[in-house]
């Protein structure tokens, strides 16, 4: 007899993405929304063993599982996250990219979480609400590799992305009055993280080994998508002159990223302080990111995507979608170790993010999206719920690409981010899946 272990064999494309969206929802994201700390927490792996049971990351994989719970209508959850999050925002606009309990102190202050400034950045959140306490927590701001510090725009920017989701969705101006303020000034951090050179400094946005030392190429993709964002929402309330500034700020971010970034027919990964422009992993998530957000000119998208659609090396495994296309290119170099040395042993080694991650897959079908590519959007699709029902309904954090056709599975099982992004993909483009339906 089936189990959720082994679901029965589906024989059609339809069916076996339903199964999938199903096993999504109901083995990963519910039992993630357990509202254990604050109302609207939920954890980033399905039963909160792994990476704590009552912490919150603001960061990407956050903003995603918001965005898909959103679609299953679940905005009080949403709205509850939000607010949570806005209380950890410190006077420069700043959003932590991860956020604990500050008593006891957290763990691991010396390793993992040596960015974190103890006690100056305990904040107490009190949700007015019945069956909670208030709280002291504390965020962490700044990385462990603390001379590169990657991720250092990643909780502001998910911050603005996810108000605008919100706002969107519900077309609500009171609230978005009520949070514009908070909204700007993550935007004006943004702003500040403008080097000379003209581009965001922050090193990898969502990759930490290796860092991308020091101007990534999606951290950009993503302040410029975040700026517009912020005019939309000025915009939304009539504030045209704030609109005006967010949006000449987002352009010029966007013609500095093409001038730096343009190979010809296709855009670097990263700009490295010594070394320059670096293009040498093959072809990378910067490209689907650029036209994902209209980052790229529309002469640049048509040149891009046919390599980008011929390069079968992002699906390796046939698991969607690797970071880079020729992952076993890197250089010494490049590694955080030989920047600083961080003090501790990192187990997982220098490339654990040379990796399929959902993050990446999400820019991939986006972009697809953007360029009316719905067959690949379909088929990516089918292979994400097909990875996911060989290992009873469940998705891992990273599929690392071997030196043979397959992908290694690692992180923790559960996690949520592949489910949140399945069903954006799904419910978020209903014309392309309008045979699927529900079970």
């Amino acid at each position: 007899m089936p189990t959720a272990e082994s679901p029965v064999p589906a024989s059609d494309d339809a069916t076996i993405i339903r199964q999938g969206l199903t096993a999504a929802i109901r083995q990963s994201l519910e039992p993630a929304a357990t509202e254990r700390a604050y109302p609207g927490h939920f954890t980033i792996v399905a039963d909160g063993h792994w990476f704590g049971a009552e912490n919150t990351w603001p960061g990407l994989d956050s903003w995603q599982m918001a965005g898909a719970y959103l679609l299953l209508g679940k905005a009080a959850l949403v709205r509850g996250y939000f607010d949570f999050v806005q209380a950890t925002q410190r006077a420069d606009g700043n959003i932590p990219f991860a956020v604990f309990p500050a008593d006891p102190p957290p763990e691991h202050l010396t390793t993992y979480l040596k960015g974190i400034r103890y006690p100056q950045d305990v904040f107490t959140f009190d949700p007015k609400c019945a069956g909670y306490a208030p709280r002291r927590w504390i965020g962490c701001y700044s990385h462990w590799i603390a001379g590169i510090n990657p991720l250092s725009i990643l909780g502001a920017t998910s911050f603005i992305l996810m108000g605008g989701e919100i706002f969107f969705t519900a077309q609500d101006e009171a609230w978005l009055e009520a949070k514009l303020a908070s909204l700007e000034s993550a935007g004006s951090f943004l702003l500040s993280r403008r080097s000379e050179n003209g581009l965001v400094a922050g090193a990898g946005f969502y990759t930490e080994l290796p860092p991308r030392h020091q101007w990534d190429g999606v951290a950009q993709c993503y302040a410029i998508h975040a700026l517009r964002q912020l005019a939309r929402l000025c915009q939304a309330l009539g504030r045209k002159p704030a609109a005006a500034r967010w949006t000449a700020a987002a352009e010029s971010l966007a013609a500095r990223f093409r001038e730096v970034f343009w190979r010809g027919d296709h855009f670097a990964e990263y700009v490295h302080p010594e070394r320059g422009v670096v293009d040498l992993h093959g072809l990378s998530d910067v490209n689907w990111a650029a036209v994902a957000y209209d980052v790229a000119t529309p002469a640049q998208a048509d040149a891009l995507w046919p390599r980008m659609m011929a390069e079968r090396s992002f699906w390796h495994g046939d698991m969607p979608t690797q970071t880079v296309s020729k992952p076993f290119t890197y250089q010494e170099w490049e590694f955080h170790s030989s920047h600083e040395d961080v003090g501790f042993e990192i187990p997982n080694g220098p490339l654990y993010d040379a990796a399929a991650m959902g993050r990446v897959w999400f820019l991939e079908w986006q972009a697809c999206v953007k360029r009316g590519e719905t067959k690949r959007l379909r088929e990516s699709v089918l292979k994400v719920c097909q990875m996911g029902l060989k290992c009873g309904g469940f998705w891992h954090e990273r599929y690392h690409p071997l030196q043979v056709a397959r992908v290694d599975m690692t992180g923790p099982r559960g996690y949520c981010e592949y489910p949140s992004i399945l069903v954006r993909a799904v419910l978020g483009n209903p014309t392309v899946f309008a045979d699927v339906g529900a079970e």
